[in-house]
């Protein structure tokens, strides 16, 4: 009996000493804590790490709530130091803290450190500070990951959504092409209505946009649709819709789209002017093969003409709808002339002929305001030269041709469509004047047009307007 009494004494013995070298790496991580909170010497901090991590790797000592509330402030410190002898101890410093202060929580029902639920709401506010500084750099993959932070500190130790992270984690995947976490985040901003009807429509085009960027056509069409049926009045909905239909060819529901849209804008020229482009296209599509019947393509033609007259009602001076009105005659005339050229009938002849000239004169209105307020592109603007010169020759208006022909070939000073910067400098023997308006450059000295200014489009492309 004594003999066990004495071995009974000796392992308890044993299990204070153990209990208590444990205790002491608390201790000495704690002391050392002490000396860099004074001296800010990162070998404390070093030391100090090294006694934690025995401390909480450790069955007796990892339960106690105060080992892990130092882990945290140590591995803060480290994760806040400027000393360039923290950096090899830097990554993973910040989570570790985090959970460090989390097991705090767990382990301290009572509340004996405070100091923990504290250092996890600083910790959520460096997360998302961290996360708008690497987005604001262009580190979209970083920002993700502090907004990812933010995200799990608000839902496991608060169980609160941070709304904000979640869509800025939704930004800074699709920037970062994490497409997956993309979808995941902004399914996530859409479940939990982020932003209310202001932005609602926008979530569900930015996560369609995702699922194009994939190559996923299906979620992408399935997207849209959803949005459509929570937000049926919403423009930009509509807009992306509708150019889902027409990429499908499903013309019949692109046109009931742009309807939609112009009910909900009745003054953006737009709508009625790609209603135009719709039916024209389908009256004169780019393969032969889809040509449709004589009535089909007088149909289309009606309503593309209605549709581009009813944008320029809108907008007068809308240029694509005036070129495009004026090729819609020119071209319907082209096909009639070929028509009425194979007539035998002389006098049958006649009147044809003069029907398809008509229709050749209604183009030229339309296509000369769109001269005078002229276009960016420059492959367009010849075009549309060159058809009026046609259309002036078959009018018998050769003073138009002759200056059309002229423009054409050259223009102020022997400036031609297209020159560059340079080039235009050494033809008028002197530099440009640099006054930017609207992002073009104009000179107004006197030019071998005198009706014309003449001006550039971001130093490559030369055009002369009238005065």
């Amino acid at each position: 009996m004594k003999k066990q009494t004495i071995i009974a004494a000796l392992a308890l013995g044993l299990g204070l000493n153990v209990a208590l070298a444990q205790q002491k790496n608390v201790v000495s991580a704690i002391n050392y804590l002490g000396y860099y909170n004074k001296d800010k010497d990162a070998n404390d901090l070093i030391e100090a790490k090294k006694y934690i991590d025995l401390a909480t790797a450790d069955a007796e000592s990892s339960t106690k709530a105060k080992t892990w509330v130092k882990r945290a402030e140590i591995y803060m410190n480290i994760y806040n130091s400027k000393d360039a002898k923290l950096d090899s101890y830097k990554e993973g410093a910040f989570e570790e803290a985090v959970k460090a202060y989390g097991k705090t929580k767990e382990l301290d029902p009572k509340n004996n450190y405070p100091e923990a639920k504290q250092g996890l709401k600083v910790a959520n506010i460096i997360a998302g500070n961290k996360g708008v500084e690497f987005f604001k750099s262009g580190n979209y993959a970083a920002a993700l990951s502090n907004f990812e932070s933010a995200i799990n500190i608000n839902k496991d130790y608060f169980q609160t959504v941070d709304t904000n992270a979640i869509y800025n984690a939704a930004l800074s995947a699709e920037l970062a092409k994490n497409y997956d976490k993309a979808i995941q985040y902004y399914q996530n901003a859409i479940d939990i209505k982020y932003g209310g009807v202001d932005k609602g429509p926008t979530l569900y085009n930015q996560l369609a946009k995702i699922y194009q960027a994939q190559g996923n056509n299906a979620e992408y069409t399935k997207t849209i649709k959803k949005g459509r049926e929570v937000y049926p009045n919403d423009k930009d909905l509509i807009i992306t819709e509708l150019n889902d239909y027409i990429t499908a060819g499903k013309y019949k529901e692109a046109i009931t789209n742009l309807e939609l849209a112009i009910a909900k804008e009745p003054n953006n020229e737009i709508f009625p002017y790609n209603i135009g482009v719709i039916y024209d296209n389908l009256a004169n599509p780019a393969d032969p093969k889809n040509a449709p019947s004589e009535k089909e393509a007088d149909e289309y033609f009606a309503k593309a003409e209605a549709a581009y007259k009813r944008a320029l009602e809108v907008n007068p001076d809308y240029f694509d709808a005036l070129y495009n009105l004026g090729a819609l005659y020119f071209n319907k005339a082209v096909k009639q002339s070929e028509i009425v050229n194979n007539i035998k009938d002389n006098n049958k002849y006649k009147i044809e002929s003069a029907k398809v000239d008509e229709i050749f004169k209604k183009s030229l209105p339309f296509l000369e305001k769109g001269e005078q307020i002229r276009t960016n592109d420059v492959a367009t603007y010849k075009t549309l030269l060159n058809t009026l010169n046609k259309l002036y020759l078959m009018t018998d208006q050769v003073d138009k041709a002759m200056q059309i022909k002229t423009r054409l070939a050259k223009g102020p000073n022997g400036i031609q469509m297209g020159d560059e910067l340079a080039s235009v400098e050494e033809k008028l023997g002197k530099p440009l004047k640099n006054t930017p308006t609207k992002g073009k450059y104009y000179v107004s000295e006197t030019l071998d047009y005198p009706e014309y200014i003449l001006y550039m489009d971001g130093g490559q492309l030369t055009k002369w307007v009238k005065k």
